[in-house]
């Protein structure tokens, strides 16, 4: 990670981690840290196990087998479920440990069972178990750790992403919807609190919106406001003193409808590039290559290019893959002119003979490992766009299609009917990509006939048995994203739909003028000149002071509304020469969130360093997963109604449908104790000099309403369910809470001004 980047994901969330951990072990003694595999998995991402272990003197598993050592206390640092709470039980009993201290992931108030479970003679009303967290339960508190940070300003809900699409989207997954909201929910919760932040909340809703997720996004916003104001019944001092002397935060909520170009065009971009069109990347997320050695010899690499700490990924990501190309050999280059044991650089010709002298240089070990990569997989994707000429179509067919048929000369094509045939055809383009060409065109026509889809159908190279189910499992269900593409007759309307994407033609590549609708849509909002209609405000609206003066729509669009790019030919991931400058500001930028439910696009990604950078201010981004176009198609066809949840590889359904409750009978087992280590070797005392010496607040920080709610949810009144919507997208009866618990909120109850919208 950048650690030069004060407001990065990792640094904020590793910050509010770190201080949590050191507020425990500042009392003095040695710890044990157990972890489940949720934080587990965020710590190492966060922290080197090295760094871990200089605050405690163990790392463990909650269902691992553990020695008794009671000599240490543990900090418990787990998400609270039944499964977890057993666990903790069976150390009790044994007293594995001295005493327990326990930073549990918040509840919502929908997590019934566990609260019960929580509150019951069998955990915390147990005497042995208050006693073992501070005789009072006092030192049992609450940590936010629902986050998992992807990226810089890029975070999941899960450290295990999947594909959401038919958790939203797939009638048969209903029982999943309102699990994965409070989830979401949770994960943006987290990311909130950490930057210490109280935001507007807005989200897409659609006027025009026919499909039964239209109001997703609102139940999302609903959710996140509800935990929100949970959290600052429970912490009287939030937010902090800083977040009210700024520009107030914002929070925006969509979902994948919202743009559907986006997750099929082809991008690229050096990072957009590299996941869609390498296969291992594609399919695994992890680049496998060949590497030569200082000896000669060929070595099996790997990488999954995640490391934020890759100064040279991070700075080459976001580029043009020929400006990528040409910075990367530039750096090899500089290596090799700056290497003391320098060879004959006169025999380096080629860009193999330059690997051939990268690989024998002494030294630069860790540079030269990032450039050999990088320089590999560049080669690597330019030799398979040169093979399928994907720059070629991109150009002249999809960004043409996304520009309403208007060329980058500024020429509208009536031709692109034909074009399309033309590139069907072709032999060198896989399936996927003819796929997704069909349905662009598909969008860019408002619809076609379902005629027209089955004989377009028969140029992709499916076999003739499969061509009824692509169109009815693919392209027919886009119909649940709000955009029926397949009309029933050629005498059918148009699908008249409201585009947010932006298209450039000046200081960029002609194969790079789309911007996907995120983009526009998050810098209006970062201008407070979003159409309420469409993105309504969920319950605060911003104060005079909030908006700026004089930053209409104008001042950052050029005449065809398109967002200028203040660099040419889209260098847009900021340099670590560039974050100096903004350090001493960095807490006082205005800082915006947005959540795309249902996956993220690696274009809709760099749009948030690119308004990061353009517009001074911090953006950050969320969903469930990132979705390469290939993930797009394989969602299109999971939500078709065949498709069953115990056909889909969902997480969620396995932690609903068939969750773990018992502890391992070896955590049971008494081993014989370990000797006392000594004091003075083999040990990792915890400096007593930390200035906190605070003992850890009590467990109130979880509202009441959280913990003491244990009537399971009920249904919304028959008189607002449709005979076709389910019923978690049914209307509200109140515009500003989804009132799933049966209580009356009659301070929060207005008119609802959307009513209208949700038919």
């Amino acid at each position: 990670m950048n650690i030069e980047d004060p407001s990065s994901l990792f640094n904020v969330q590793k910050r509010y981690l770190h201080d949590r951990l050191k507020e425990i072990t500042s009392i003095g003694g040695l710890f044990a840290l157990v972890l489940d595999k949720q934080t587990e998995a965020l710590l190492l991402r966060l922290f080197s196990k090295d760094a871990l272990l200089r605050i405690v003197t163990t790392i463990e598993q909650i269902d691992a087998p553990r020695k008794l050592q009671s000599f240490l206390s543990a900090i418990y640092f787990l998400e609270p479920s039944v499964y977890n709470l057993n666990c903790i039980s069976a150390d009790v009993k044994v007293k594995r440990y001295k005493m327990g201290h326990a930073l549990f992931i918040p509840f919502t108030q929908w997590d019934t069972e566990q609260i019960r479970y929580f509150q019951s003679s069998k955990f915390l009303g147990n005497p042995d178990t208050m006693r073992y967290f501070g005789g009072d339960g006092s030192t049992a508190t609450y940590i936010q750790a629902s986050m998992f940070p992807l990226e810089s300003r890029v975070f999941l809900t899960n450290h295990i992403p999947y594909n959401s699409m038919p958790v939203y989207y797939n009638d048969n997954c209903s029982e999943m919807v309102l699990p994965q909201i409070r989830k979401a929910a949770k994960a943006i919760v987290n990311a909130i609190i950490v930057a210490e932040e109280y935001p507007l909340i807005r989200f897409y809703a659609s006027p025009k919106a026919t499909h039964q997720a239209a109001r997703l996004p609102e139940l999302i916003a609903d959710e996140v406001q509800r935990q929100l104001d949970d959290y600052l019944r429970a912490n009287t001092d939030y937010p902090p003193k800083s977040a009210l002397e700024k520009q107030r935060a914002i929070l925006l909520i969509t979902d994948r409808s919202m743009d559907l170009f986006a997750p099929l065009l082809h991008e690229f971009s050096y990072q957009a590039m590299a996941m869609d069109i390498v296969q291992s990347l594609e399919r695994e997320r992890i680049y496998k290559y060949q590497a030569e050695n200082e000896k000669g010899e060929q070595q099996e690499m790997t990488s999954d290019l995640d490391a934020e700490d890759d100064e040279l990924w991070t700075s080459l990501r976001h580029m043009h893959i020929i400006e990528a190309s040409e910075v990367i050999i530039n750096r090899i280059n500089d290596l090799i002119k700056n290497n003391p044991m320098m060879v004959d650089r006169s025999k380096a010709k080629t860009s193999s003979d330059l690997m051939y002298v990268v690989a024998h240089l002494h030294g630069f070990d860790e540079e030269r490992r990032q450039v050999t990569l990088h320089k590999t997989l560049i080669d690597e994707i330019l030799d398979i766009n040169a093979k399928r000429k994907l720059a070629e179509f991109a150009a002249d067919f999809e960004q043409t299609c996304c520009a309403e048929g208007t060329s980058f000369e500024g020429i509208h094509n009536k031709k692109l009917h034909e074009d399309l045939i033309v590139l069907l055809a072709r032999e060198d383009l896989h399936v996927n990509d003819k796929m997704r060409l069909v349905l662009i065109y598909g969008l860019y026509r408002g619809g076609l006939c379902e005629s027209d889809f089955v004989k377009l159908a028969k140029f992709i190279g499916v076999k003739n048995t499969q061509i009824v189910s692509l169109v009815s499992r693919c392209f027919y269900n886009l119909y649940k994203l709000d955009f029926p593409i397949v009309k029933k007759t050629p005498k059918d309307k148009k699908v008249d739909r409201q585009f947010f994407h932006t298209i450039n033609n000046e200081g960029t590549y002609n194969t790079s003028r789309f911007a996907p609708g995120l983009k526009r849509v998050l810098y209006n909002a970062a201008k407070y000149e979003l159409d309420e209609d469409w993105f309504p405000y969920f319950r605060d609206k911003p104060i005079a002071e909030d908006v700026p003066k004089g930053n209409g729509l104008n001042a950052g669009l050029d005449k065809n509304n398109s967002i200028r790019n203040p660099r040419v030919k889209a260098s847009w991931a900021p340099s670590a020469s560039r974050h100096g400058a903004s350090h001493k500001s960095s807490k006082n930028k205005q800082r915006i969130f947005c959540y795309v439910a249902g996956g993220v696009t690696y274009s809709e990604m760099r749009s948030a360093y690119e308004l990061s950078q353009a517009l001074d201010k911090d953006f950050y981004l969320g969903s469930e997963t990132v979705l390469k176009p290939r993930d797009f198609l394989i969602g299109l066809q999971d939500i078709d109604q065949v498709k069953q949840p115990d056909s889909l590889e969902i997480p969620l359904y396995d932690e609903i449908t068939r969750p773990r409750t018992r502890a391992p009978s070896y955590l049971f087992d008494v081993p014989k104790p370990p000797s006392q280590p000594s004091t003075t070797a083999n040990s990792r005392p915890v400096s007593s000099t930390h200035s906190h010496t605070s003992k850890p607040s009590a467990p109130s920080n979880m509202s009441s309403s959280g913990l003491g709610s244990s009537s399971p949810n009920p249904e919304l009144p028959p008189d607002v369910i449709g005979k076709n919507t389910p019923s978690h997208y049914q209307k509200r009866t109140s515009q500003y809470t989804t009132d799933l618990s049966g209580e009356n909120r009659t301070s929060e109850k207005k008119p609802s001004r959307l009513r209208r919208l949700f038919k």
